[in-house]
């Protein structure tokens, strides 16, 4: 019974991985079962049929993996001549029928970025200025020393790394909760993360 349920049960499943063990549990069974018995188990008519079953899986299991394999790596072509395609267009946009060049396009992309961010930048602390300024024409004046108070803690914190402020900025926050709407506040203070950001993106790709 031990012998036909693992026929039945683990070969069905059979793993590559597993054969030497496979085949050498099966031996041991074998050896102590009669081959008259095997025909009336349903299994191979002899011990050698059953051992040569074992050898046509590990074959049929090492062409399945080759298949796989070739597959992956048939799709990975695929992807990575997809991939090539973007940067050849990418190129021919920047430079006209000159061959590609990955380390040229890096150096163009990355002079067009900061490009980009120090024009960017001065516009988007243009943006917080304004929000800052909106604010401060609803608030007293010891309203206005609180919130630029908060808006340095703010940017210390972002700075440093450092959250053991953290307490005293919620303090501030809930000062001015008063007078300015959370969200209008938390406005001010997403725009300078983002800032913040930006200026560390520009700074990252100006020392490379």
């Amino acid at each position: 019974q031990l012998l036909q349920r693992a026929w039945e049960k683990i070969l069905p499943r059979y793993n590559l991985r597993h054969y030497s063990l496979c085949r050498t549990a099966f031996e041991l069974l074998l050896d102590a079962v009669e081959e008259s018995r095997l025909i009336t188990l349903k299994l191979p008519r002899t011990k050698q049929e059953v051992l040569n079953y074992l050898e046509t899986k590990k074959q049929q299991n090492i062409e399945r993996e080759l298949d796989q394999f070739e597959d992956i790596l048939r799709m990975s072509n695929e992807r990575l001549r997809l991939i090539n395609d973007e940067f050849n267009h990418i190129n021919n946009i920047l430079y006209p029928n000159q061959p590609f060049s990955f380390q040229i396009l890096r150096v163009e992309i990355r002079r067009l970025k900061v490009q980009d961010l120090i024009i960017h930048i001065p516009l988007k602390k243009q943006e917080l200025e304004l929000l800052i300024n909106t604010a401060k024409e609803r608030l007293n004046r010891a309203e206005i020393y609180i919130l630029e108070k908060l808006l340095q803690k703010h940017s210390r914190i972002l700075q440093t790394n450092d959250n053991s402020n953290a307490e005293r900025l919620n303090e501030l926050k809930e000062i001015l909760s008063a007078t300015l709407i959370q969200e209008d506040l938390q406005t001010l203070l997403n725009k300078q993360i983002e800032i913040f950001y930006l200026e560390k993106h520009l700074e990252i790709l100006q020392t490379e």
